[in-house]
């Protein structure tokens, strides 16, 4: 063993070209590492846990593959340079949040609300509302509403508002007809003695008092606190509404961040339609910590309350759920840069400090049929990731965990999901999880040989796809087929009724997996079953309600093909004999237009071109 802290790195020359390097250096946990050398580095072996601010990238696939593995100067030249690119093209958003003080505090009680003005309005930016009584520095609000509560808390609300200052000359004339006294010298008007009398609006020359005057406002802060007995109508997300006895969790909220956005979200690919608000909401339903909500603009993302815990990108059926430090497309690019490198190998995955400690703990071993790979966060792992190790060469995947790593009922079933199908088609199980002294001690050290290689894939951004890629080539090597209804409804069809199917493809419009499609020269509409995440999105949208998802189907060779769904007949124009249309579609039309009255539909069955030329030679004659 070294005695020395050594690592491999890529260092680049005056002409910008890279080459590989060993070199020394000092560790200090807690601080840069400082290399011996004064070369230009790009990217080391290392742990930037240990060494954080390190001013070039450090890499733990490197540092472990470079001590506990035997590769060759070449291979490890391949692999530096690809873990250089991954590190190049991570897409995680940093940025700092200050601490947004600003609440809005509700009550009944003027001595409530009173007392806590006194108590926190050093600390707390305050916009006090009383819903009861009379006080001249705290509104009087006459309605409320909650707008809504993403990102913050918009409240709708009417104040009373009975002088127009802008107005008011300030002649005291007001204060003095008051039979009340109810009008003070800083122009506050006290309700709780008012008879309503208006004799301060007569006496007002300008103008300037009504009474019964009121001022909307829409008022938006990050947080609500209610006092005392306060009765509202509330939204249903409550995350930032607080009570009396809920002061301490409102002041552990109150303070500054940093933020990294580790979750995206593409919606070119989301199974959610937010313009009909349906389909996949996976995501949604199984956020544990309420970061996720539907918007508009489809699937939110509240970065202040997301914990990065994996659980929405390993679930999502398409990918449309990132994970910027190493996302799907990063990590296509990254398997075909090492090509070779996990071939036959038993691929063991750790997130750092994991690696850091097998590292520590097992350093001058060497493991031939072993590769090492750093992934920040298991348990954001899906059955597309552990498909795609295969294809790319790994006989099996190795979750390397210990106490400290979350894992999640969702990595448990994604990691179930990839052995049912690698037994039923490989003969084995792919995943499994041990920690680092199982890795070491196991008595089993036997590397499943493939059947054969799997072909290169085509890149594509729908997971699904992918995995229907993969399966297929398994399905056909091993000869083999598995009932779905084993895989927790993870693979479904889509069956039509054919005779009811009037080929408007409504369907197709929302389907952006691509698992129904329209074939226009033959008036089908197709569908590939291996695309299909079961969102349900065009069993919701068929206006002849046709469509039915079915669980009772078996993965086979036909289930990665795709099949006509429904066929239509055509319908050619009695002009031009161009195909225009379909004959139930056109019959739809027809028995629509037939229950109106002085409809001519003497030219529904030519062509858009021709129907013209009809219309006007009628108008003509």
């Amino acid at each position: 063993m070294e005695k020395a802290y050594s690592t491999t790195c890529i260092v680049s020359n005056e002409k910008g070209e890279h080459y590989l390097q060993t070199i020394q250096g000092r560790i200090v946990p807690g601080s840069p590492f400082v290399p011996d050398s004064s070369a230009s580095i790009k990217l080391a072996g290392g742990f930037p846990g240990l060494t954080p601010d390190t001013p070039f990238f450090l890499s733990p696939t490197l540092q472990l593959n470079s001590d506990l593995t035997i590769l060759s100067e070449e291979l490890l030249r391949k692999l530096a340079e690809a873990e250089l690119q991954r590190q190049q093209r991570v897409t995680v958003r940093s940025y700092h949040v200050d601490v947004d003080s600003r609440v809005c505090v509700i009550s009944k009680d003027v001595k409530k609300l009173d007392s806590f003005v006194d108590n926190y309005g050093g600390v707390l930016d305050i916009e006090p509302l009383l819903l009861a009584g009379s006080h001249p520095e705290h509104p009087f609000i006459t309605d409320l509403e909650f707008e809504s509560t993403s990102p913050q808390i918009t409240l709708r609300l009417r104040k009373r508002a009975p002088l127009n200052k802008e107005k008011c000359t300030y002649c005291g004339t007001c204060g003095q007809v008051c039979p009340e006294k109810c009008i003070s010298s800083q122009l506050f008007f006290d309700y709780s003695r008012c008879s309503w009398c208006k004799e301060c609006e007569k006496a007002c020359q300008e103008g300037a008092i009504d009474i019964y005057g009121v001022e909307e406002i829409d008022l938006q802060v990050p947080a609500v606190i209610l006092l005392g007995d306060v009765n509202l109508e509330l939204p249903d997300d409550r995350r930032a509404i607080y009570r009396d006895d809920q002061l301490n969790e409102f002041f552990k909220t109150i303070y500054s961040a940093e933020i990294q956005e580790v979750v995206c979200h593409n919606n070119s690919i989301c199974q959610y339609s937010s313009r009909l608000n349906t389909g996949c909401g996976r995501c949604v339903d199984s956020c544990p910590h309420g970061a996720l909500s539907r918007g508009d603009a489809g699937i939110i993302i509240d970065h202040f309350e997301c914990q990065d815990c994996g659980v929405c990108m390993a679930l999502c059926p398409t990918g449309a759920m990132q994970n910027g430090n190493f996302g799907d497309n990063v990590l296509l690019g990254y398997l075909k840069e090492i090509a070779g490198l996990l071939q036959g190998k038993e691929l063991v995955i750790g997130e750092e400090a994991q690696l850091h400690n097998f590292w520590w703990q097992h350093r001058g071993q060497r493991y031939e049929n072993t590769f090492f790979l750093e992934f920040n966060s298991l348990a954001s792992l899906s059955l597309y990731h552990f498909l795609l190790f295969l294809a790319a060469g790994a006989q099996r995947v190795v979750l390397l965990t210990d106490n400290q790593v979350q894992i999640t009922p969702e990595l448990i079933r994604q990691t179930s999901l990839a052995n049912t199908l690698s037994t039923a088609f490989l003969g084995h199980e792919l995943v499994s999880q041990m920690s680092d002294e199982e890795y070491v001690s196991r008595a089993d050290q036997h590397i499943f040989q493939p059947k054969a290689a799997l072909a290169e894939l085509s890149v594509d951004s729908n997971r699904r796809a992918t995995i229907s890629q993969i399966l297929r080539q398994l399905i056909n090597l091993s000869e083999a087929s598995l009932a779905a209804d084993t895989l927790d409804g993870e693979f479904v069809s889509i069956s039509c009724d054919t005779a009811g199917c009037t080929q408007c493809l409504a369907c197709l419009n929302e389907c952006k997996v691509q698992a129904l499609q329209a074939d226009e020269e033959n008036l089908s509409l197709t569908y590939l079953a291996g695309n299909c995440v079961g969102c349900g999105v065009c069993v919701s949208v068929c206006p002849e309600k046709v469509l039915t998802i079915e669980t009772d189907v078996s993965l086979d060779g036909d289930y990665f093909i795709s099949q006509i769904l429904a066929q239509a007949e055509a319908v050619a124009c009695k002009n031009c004999g161009k195909v225009f249309g379909t004959r139930k579609s056109l019959e739809k039309v027809m028995e629509i237009l037939a229950a109106r009255e002085k409809v001519n539909t003497d030219h529904f069955e030519y062509c858009s071109t021709c129907r013209v030329i009809k219309l006007f030679e009628t108008e003509e004659t």
